[in-house]
């Protein structure tokens, strides 16, 4: 299982917590959200949402709320 943790560009703070704390983790890897804004090309659109685009939304929801989310890959 890979684990990515997604952290909120606006909270470096949080970046760098989760850096120390899973700097020499196999598996984990902690990342800054590079999105640009709602016009960028893989925003998701409010209409015609296919499961995956939901699922995208929701994990887009938590990390404005929380600032950061963590997602679960199979390896």
């Amino acid at each position: 299982m890979r684990i990515f943790v997604v952290v909120a560009k606006n909270r470096p703070d949080l970046y760098q917590y989760f850096m120390s704390g899973f700097a020499g983790v196999d598996g984990v890897e902690v990342i800054l959200d590079r999105r640009i804004g709602p016009d960028h090309p893989h925003a998701v659109p409010e209409a015609g949402l296919d499961n995956r685009r939901v699922a995208a939304r929701t994990v887009y929801e938590e990390l404005e709320q929380r600032g950061f989310v963590i997602v679960r890959l199979p390896g």
